[in-house]
């Protein structure tokens, strides 16, 4: 029996829809999350501070530091640093410097920041950023967070259900951030080698802030 040429153009047209079936709805890209397969993520407080311990030197001002309370209401320099990070001694050092010349305000807070408590030995962080005299001393307070850390919410002092490092962005090292004196996240620089025109300009961020906030 003869088939049509409007048969054979109906067949053609279902055995092409058949093959294109599992293309409609692309499977996410790697590295991507799909938010309707994860409901309970909770987003982080507006209002933010980091609780954790420190290296315990005298600096350090104690066995803890909660960052905005420590501020008392003014700005805090954060810089997230790992020990084999040489990016992060550079801005380590840069600025040391610059705090010890005047060229950056030492009475700004400025607070380090251990970023991988997951693969990095403490004991290497505290050796690299508070070992006195090196060149690398953090002479500031290093924050030394567990690897399961949870941002606090900085309006009521309650561990939120967001993660430390999701709530400040996934920071690689280095990076530089500004909490201004109430908790709010208000800048951010990834550059990797230390700039001294990055750090003015952070200075005076944070003049500006403690102007705003007097």
């Amino acid at each position: 029996m003869a088939i049509s040429t409007r048969s054979v153009s109906l067949l053609l047209v279902m055995l092409l829809l058949s093959s294109l079936a599992g293309c409609v709805a692309p499977e996410p890209m790697l590295g991507t999350t799909d938010v309707t397969e994860n409901p309970q993520q909770a987003e982080a407080p507006e209002r933010m501070t980091i609780v954790a311990a420190t290296a315990g030197r005298s600096v350090d001002g104690g066995a803890t530091m909660d960052v905005v309370e420590a501020a008392n209401g003014a700005p805090t320099l954060l810089i997230w640093v790992a020990a084999g990070c040489s990016g992060c001694h550079d801005w380590t050092e840069a600025l040391r410097t610059m705090r010890a010349n005047g060229t950056f305000d030492a009475n700004l807070s400025v607070v380090s920041v251990h970023r991988y408590p997951s693969f990095e030995d403490t004991k290497d962080v505290v050796a690299r950023y508070g070992t006195v005299n090196s060149s690398t001393e953090a002479t500031w307070p290093l924050l030394l967070p567990d690897e399961d850390a949870f941002v606090v919410n900085a309006a009521n002092g309650q561990l939120s259900t967001t993660s430390l490092v999701e709530a400040f962005g996934n920071p690689v090292t280095p990076t530089l951030q500004v909490l201004d004196g109430n908790g709010y996240l208000v800048w951010e620089s990834r550059t990797y080698w230390a700039n001294a025109s990055v750090l003015n300009e952070v200075e005076g961020l944070m003049h500006g802030l403690l102007e705003v906030d007097a």
